[in-house]
């Protein structure tokens, strides 16, 4: 009788390590739901360079997500040229007056993370302060919305304007299909 309880666990060991049953990842996931919220960061850097065109560095990261898919979605004002990257053209709903550039976001552990460098170039000598906005999304819905970040030209001079020292955050509790 022993040996056949001593068989039948390997054989169910074996059963749940071939459907990828893991009890750690399932431990996580709900101290994930249960004790941490979701935090979405967006850090934007201006770096001045020669003439009048600029590096623009923007990084979002999704803190404690849950879901498998997330995108992120920076949207600039057509009132400046991005010289390294083409629009995104895909299925994200256009706001007048702006371009859509695609994040390339990855998944590290337990956050989903990108980082993009646009060298943009002012249209205009003068442009009053205009929002930058990122929208971030998962295939079913737009989750967060983030205008923190305004732009402005004066004297062909760029500068980005934000939240404290560069970096927007917003929370929200974790939900089953977020």
């Amino acid at each position: 009788m022993r040996k056949f309880w001593r068989v039948f666990g390997w054989v169910f060991l074996g059963i749940l390590l071939q459907f990828k049953f893991n009890v750690l990842y399932g431990i996580v996931f709900l101290e994930n739901l249960k004790f941490h919220d979701r935090t979405y960061w967006v850090e934007m850097e201006m770096t001045p360079t020669d003439e009048n065109l600029r590096v623009l560095k923007v990084k979002t990261t999704v803190h404690h997500s849950l879901g498998p898919d997330y995108f992120a979605y920076v949207y600039i004002p057509d009132n400046y040229t991005i010289l390294n990257h083409k629009p995104y053209e895909g299925n994200e709903k256009p706001i007048p007056g702006y371009k859509i550039y695609a994040m390339n976001m990855k998944r590290k552990y337990r956050d989903v993370l990108a980082e993009t460098i646009f060298i943009l170039t002012p249209n205009e000598n003068d442009i009053s302060l205009i929002p930058m906005r990122v929208h971030f999304s998962n295939f079913k819905q737009i989750l967060h919305k983030d205008e923190s970040f305004k732009i402005s030209t004066l004297n062909k001079k760029t500068q980005i304007k934000g939240p404290g020292p560069g970096k927007a955050e917003e929370s929200y509790p974790q939900k089953l299909g977020m």
